[in-house]
């Protein structure tokens, strides 16, 4: 049996891991379904809020156990994320870190201010998006390599992808990105942000996605896979989400359950 790949973000986290008490699989999720209509062994290598350098990381740790007829799926993420400190990937958002990690105890006071100095003095959006094509390059050198190995590669934008290099994917293009369909589920951007701004409230949806895109994403994705374009701008489920409507059977029910951020 072969493989199917995955690595990324918060978008591919599988649900098997949300609860550490009890690994149970949501049998509607992407990645999961996708390996079954695939008929494939599933291995993923996700984790909530990593930067496209731990992303990377992890597709380079595992590519000599890539065998011929294997798909592997490298979901990019934003620009702006940076692997800052080796044991906590998941600081890495510059423009969400607040001293309240401190606080928390997901930071130390010194790693803090080194964190502050290297924002205000060193980062910057021209630097981040030099970086960030700098990884599309290499993605896409390293697709026609595996290829050429009989191992299907494929690319997905969690974010916008650079226009200078775009995706060279096996089958169709890819318009837009996962972020388009996830922020047009609700009924406006105001809602959105409230939805995420709900104190001590994870975001509920599974990897962002509501349950009818969780299935109209494998659907996209096998016809993708066949040559037609996969497109995150038309086709998904839209415009239809509230805090007052939210509707249970389309979120995730061990994010409902456990209040685990994903």
């Amino acid at each position: 049996m072969n493989t199917l790949w995955i690595f990324g973000d918060s978008f591919c986290v599988p649900s098997n891991l949300l609860n550490t008490t009890k690994q149970e699989w949501v049998e509607w999720q992407w990645i999961l379904e996708l390996s079954k209509q695939l008929d494939m062994h599933l291995v993923t290598c996700a984790e909530f809020g990593v930067s496209n350098d731990w992303i990377l990381t992890q597709f380079n740790k595992h590519m000599q156990e890539f065998s011929k007829g294997d798909h592997v799926i490298v979901q990019t993420t934003q620009a702006g994320r940076y692997w800052y400190f080796d044991t906590k990937p998941y600081v890495s958002n510059a423009q969400g870190i607040k001293d309240d990690l401190v606080k928390k105890g997901s930071l130390t006071q010194k790693e803090w201010e080194a964190l502050k100095a290297y924002i205000t003095y060193i980062q910057s959006d021209t630097k981040d998006n030099l970086r960030q094509q700098s990884y599309y390059a290499y993605l896409n050198t390293m697709r026609w390599v595996l290829k050429c190995n009989g191992i299907h590669m494929h690319i997905l934008p969690g974010f916008d992808q650079p226009s200078q290099f775009p995706i060279a994917v096996t089958g169709g293009d890819i318009i837009g990105c996962m972020q388009h369909v996830s922020l047009h589920e609700f009924v406006s951007y105001d809602e959105g942000t409230r939805w995420y701004n709900q104190p001590g409230l994870p975001d509920q949806r599974l990897n962002h996605f509501s349950k009818d895109n969780h299935e109209i994403f494998v659907d996209k994705f096998i016809k993708h896979m066949n040559g037609e374009s996969l497109d995150f701008l038309q086709g998904w489920k839209s415009n239809y989400l509230t805090i007052e409507t939210q509707q249970a059977d389309q979120l995730c029910p061990i994010l409902i359950k456990h209040g685990v951020d994903l």
